[in-house]
């Protein structure tokens, strides 16, 4: 059979780095019969919108990572908070390859990393050396990854050789995103009465967004403040002023990865962690510009071009798509509207119970099923018709064996179809040689997943009201489920930032359940989880709200002119349950273990954050309670 080789690489550019590195992947994957399924994903441009960033990351769960001949993972375009560290412990479970991480470093796991730290070094020594520079910061990526701290590793070897003082202070830790830009300039700004001389960043997109930052506050680049940026992005090349960076050479990266496979085939040692070289390219931010904005003005004007059209049609499509009320009005718009994503070929495979998804447990809302529906085929040739095979599949198979046999050793790229968290399938591409993924197919997917999603409500329920009620309401206690609560969460935090209000999070579990259900029968586990979540909503306040995760599993949303709401619902809980224990009478106690958080307290941290943060504190006073009871932790 045909070799499998994975490439997770999240959310991939249009710049020179990525067509390189999958163009040099797929020739290298043909010279071996192996097939490349490149595993993309667009994240998410709002953090606090937990479920989509749930759907998203569903992309790491479609491959059967035990059917692959080598993974390769590059984890820097993964733009969701967490998603790095799940798929590396996904890896660590199921992979029974080769496994090979591209920029980052990994335990256990081969590497392969640009010269990341002798890059930085040799930019900040141009602005020491070239510029006489003294007063030179540094912008750090993501703290959390490897390459952002080798990266600011090189700016401090540099400064230290000239007998420059580093402070901990000279160096930000960004995103490696367009997200810090503001706070960056706000750092950096404060540090001194006179403006920084040079700013080296960690990547373009950071450079880009704190260069945007500045010049809005009336300082000039280069002129008042030089900066550089690193991995040479598009953006960062059609900035007003194009930026000083470093190209990754993207073939190098693939022809590296592909010797380090050949040499683990053969039996042969592999150093854990090997190295490629980049390019130092001088623009107009530095003031040493070697580029001439006039050779790149056709490749702007076919950008923008190119922008216009996706945006242009997708206004369209989302009208369209609004008014597909049955399964054959939303492919025959998925049909008309294909077109536009410029792929190849397309095939879109659907979960067996896509349209019927509203009976699956919503433990399993985030999962494919084990065998798939190859629903549409596409093609970009006018002169083939699109096929409605409905055949079935293995999805381990990624795709029908007929199919991959027929197209040969191919490169494939595949992103998740869903709506929210619930996915719904996925979507295959292939391209022709120098095409990539559009602007216009992240709205294509988007708009199909939703329009299922919408699909599968009106199908089974008649009324809004009914809808409203099982979508976003727990069955059993009438309280909000998980929808419901991060569908409040976002509206009760955006009031909150509008009113200057305190906003907390609160997640509780209720203590004991299994025993009750154990010991007096699951109908009274049911009546105490019910008499728990009315126990909850008495202590609640105007617009707070609370929600059943599942399970034992609550929580709730305060929101309050009060600075210690938060501790006086902790003090009026605890009394309302000693109040309903005394009136119920039972043979069991309620309890709840619980963990507040108020996100005033907490201004650098998302939503999601802070949520995750009442998980651990609750946790932790559920140990303590158990103590309390003689009962050794879990």
């Amino acid at each position: 059979m045909r070799k499998k080789i994975a490439f997770f690489c999240g959310q991939v550019q249009r710049d020179d780095y990525y067509p390189e590195l999958i163009d040099e992947l797929s020739k290298e994957a043909r010279k071996i019969d192996a097939d490349l399924f490149v595993m993309i994903n667009y994240g998410i441009f709002d953090h606090n919108i937990i479920l989509y960033a749930e759907g998203e990351k569903s992309i790491m769960r479609i491959p059967e990572l035990g059917s692959f001949d080598a993974i390769l993972v590059d984890e820097s375009m993964f733009h969701i908070e967490g998603m790095n560290d799940e798929l590396y412990e996904h890896l660590q479970k199921h992979a029974k390859c080769p496994v090979i991480y591209l920029k980052s470093q990994r335990e256990g796991f081969y590497s392969v990393l640009f010269s990341d730290k002798q890059s930085i070094k040799d930019i900040t020594n141009h602005f020491i050396k070239e510029h006489g520079f003294t007063r030179i910061y540094h912008m750090a990526g993501r703290w959390e990854l490897q390459d952002a701290h080798e990266r600011a590793d090189g700016y401090r070897e540099a400064m230290e050789e000239a007998g420059l003082e580093v402070t901990d202070d000279m160096i930000f830790f960004g995103d490696y995103w367009k997200n810090k830009g503001k706070e960056a300039a706000d750092h950096f700004l404060s540090l001194s009465d006179e403006y920084p001389q040079a700013i080296v960043c960690a990547n373009d997109y950071m450079a880009v967004a704190l260069s945007r930052e500045l010049v809005s506050r009336g300082i000039r680049i280069p002129e008042d403040i030089c900066i550089s940026g690193y991995d040479n992005a598009l953006e960062g090349q059609d900035f007003a002023v194009p930026m000083t960076t470093f190209e990754a050479d993207g073939r190098k990266m693939a022809k590296e990865v592909f010797a380090i496979l050949d040499k683990l085939g053969k039996k042969e040692e592999v150093p854990e962690v090997s190295r490629v070289s980049n390019r130092m390219i001088l623009r107009n931010s530095c003031g040493c510009s070697d580029f001439s904005e006039g050779t790149n003005l056709i490749r702007k004007i076919n950008l923008l071009e190119d922008k216009y059209y996706g945006y242009n049609y997708i206004l369209f499509m989302i009208n369209s798509f609004e008014v597909a009320f049955d399964e054959v009005d939303i492919f025959s718009r998925a049909d008309f509207y294909f077109k536009y994503s410029r792929a190849e070929k397309g095939y879109i495979c659907l979960t067996e119970d896509a349209f019927d998804s509203v009976s699956r447990p919503v433990e399993k809302m985030s999962d494919y099923t084990d065998r798939m529906i190859l629903k549409r085929v596409y093609f970009s040739d006018p002169e083939k018709r699109y096929l409605g095979p409905n055949t079935l599949f293995d999805r381990r198979d990624m795709l029908p064996q007929d199919v991959l046999e027929e197209n040969g050793a191919s490169t494939y790229m595949i992103v998740p179809l869903h709506a929210q968290n619930k996915v719904y399938g996925y979507v295959v591409l292939t391209y022709a040689e120098n095409c990539f993924p559009n602007n216009f197919l992240q709205s294509y997917i988007g708009s199909l997943g939703s329009v299922i999603d919408n699909y599968n409500m009106r199908k089974h329920y008649l009324s809004v009201d009914e809808m409203r009620r099982v979508y976003l309401k727990d069955e059993l206690t009438g309280i909000y489920n998980r929808r419901g609560f991060e569908q409040n969460l976002n509206i009760l935090s955006d009031r909150a930032n509008r009113h200057d209000l305190y906003l907390s999070v609160v997640s509780l579990d209720m203590d004991g359940l299994k025993r009750i259900n154990d010991e007096f029968g699951h109908a009274e586990g049911d009546a105490s989880l019910s008499e728990f979540a009315s126990v909850l909503l008495s202590v609640l306040e105007g617009e707070e709200i609370c929600a059943r995760y599942g399970g034992d599993e609550f929580a709730a949303i305060l929101i309050s002119k009060e600075k210690d709401r938060h501790l006086r619902f902790t003090d009026d809980l605890e009394k309302a349950f000693v109040n309903a224990n005394e009136m119920l009478q039972k043979p069991y106690k309620l309890h709840a273990s619980s963990g507040v958080v108020c996100v005033n307290d907490h201004p650098n941290e998302t939503l999601r954050a802070c949520v995750i943060l009442a998980d651990k504190v609750m946790y932790e006073n559920k140990k303590k309670y158990k103590a309390s009871l003689g009962e050794k932790p879990r």
